[in-house]
């Protein structure tokens, strides 16, 4: 079977945050990408009870052994310590002659051949205890640890995302609340739609997706739904509510994955999930669900590529247009790609881009993905152009 690439991994990942038993195999997935030989989503909780893991190919004996006498070790505590969001090897967190000369790799990292762990460190994982998503490599893959943290590194503030939405909505679900609550606490582009397929209501972050009209649109008839500009994709999106509605009834109907829906501007693919909320999910306070039964989930792959292109922008000092062609070839777009999404010639985005280029330091588009997709997302620090 051919290895998943980068697109299908974002995939995998949105759809496990809604899916939670999809976490296992989409670890394994990230292992394929990464050239790792395991994966793993880890909670170490003050409180033992707490703890968890969610894994790939690693000893569910050795597990129970590590939860039940080895939380408390060396790398833990240096885990402990790290930064949060970003991937790092081992020796970032820790010396590797201490952690070899600890009875944690003793009994636990070496009966399954680990010689490095990539690890990032996740802010609600590490609430209470320490957490985040590791994976790990034999020594025979030792020398690609580096490049493993890299290409880990793409993937992050998807991962990150993810288990957010995962950990949140397993939460809304065990304490019972309000669905408006969990609407408000969720940075998210979230689509609310009733039994019809009507929209109900939708988060900020929605309301300016669809104000783009760029792959997904409102359609106005005698009621709002919801529908996308490519034909086929408008097709797909109305088959997939229609099934969940179906499975909100009680039908035995199949859900399908998540949709990847084409935008018109040339920039990545929006990626939506659509889940049922059955009623019976809503009985303690069906007089104020407005009867929401789809829940639409929409990713933008792009932002974060935007505002990684924002951020060069105020680094380097790019004007608006080299900003937008910063973003695009950024993405992975094309020279040609670009100039179609701008709706300008290829001669103007080849000067932009040797303007981009030059004041960057780079000489090429491969340069420019590989600068782009380095650049931390966050508050503009002091002394950043504005």
């Amino acid at each position: 079977m051919a290895q998943a690439g980068y697109s299908d991994i974002i995939v995998a990942i949105y759809q496990s945050a809604m899916q939670p038993e999809l976490w296992a195999p989409t670890l394994e997935l990230i292992s394929d990408y990464l050239d790792a030989d395991s994966g793993m989503v880890l909670h170490l909780s003050a409180s033992r009870d707490a703890s968890f893991i969610i894994h790939r190919r690693l000893r569910e004996d050795l597990n129970q052994l590590f939860l039940q006498h080895y939380t408390k070790n060396p790398y833990a505590f240096g885990f402990a310590r790290a930064s949060i969001g970003k991937a790092l090897v081992t020796e970032a967190i820790i010396e590797k002659a201490v952690l070899y000369r600890s009875a944690f790799y003793t009994d636990i990292l070496a009966p399954q051949r680990i010689a490095e762990i990539i690890a990032v460190k996740h802010s609600d994982l590490s609430r209470d205890g320490v957490g985040g998503i590791l994976f790990n490599i034999s020594k025979s893959r030792a020398d690609g640890a580096e490049h493993a943290a890299v290409r880990l590194d793409r993937l992050v503030s998807h991962l990150n995302h993810a288990i957010d939405v995962t950990l949140l909505t397993r939460r809304m679900n065990a304490s019972q609340r309000h669905l408006d609550y969990l609407l408000e606490s969720m940075a998210d582009a979230i689509i609310l739609l009733d039994g019809s397929g009507r929209i109900l209501r939708m988060t900020r972050l929605a309301e300016a997706l669809l104000a783009e009209r760029d792959g997904l649109l409102i359609k106005r008839s005698s009621h709002l739904t919801l529908g996308a500009q490519v034909r086929q994709d408008s097709t797909r999106l109305a088959i997939s509510i229609k099934q969940a509605l179906a499975v909100t009834r009680g039908e035995p109907k199949s859900l399908g994955g998540t949709l990847q829906i084409e935008r018109p501007s040339g920039r990545r693919a929006l990626l939506v999930q659509v889940t049922p909320l059955p009623a019976p999910a809503f009985s303690p306070w069906g007089a104020v669900d407005n009867g929401a039964r789809i829940l639409v989930q929409i990713v933008d792959p792009q932002a974060s590529i935007d505002a990684r292109a924002e951020r060069l922008r105020l680094l380097v000092g790019l004007t608006t247009s080299e900003t937008r062609v910063a973003a695009l070839l950024g993405g992975g777009l094309s020279f040609a790609e670009t100039a179609r999404a701008l709706g300008v010639t290829l001669n103007t985005v080849k000067t932009h881009a040797r303007r981009v280029f030059d004041k960057a330091d780079v000489h090429s588009s491969a340069a420019l993905v590989r600068l782009v997709a380095s650049i931390p997302v966050g508050p503009s620090q002091p002394g950043e152009g504005s």
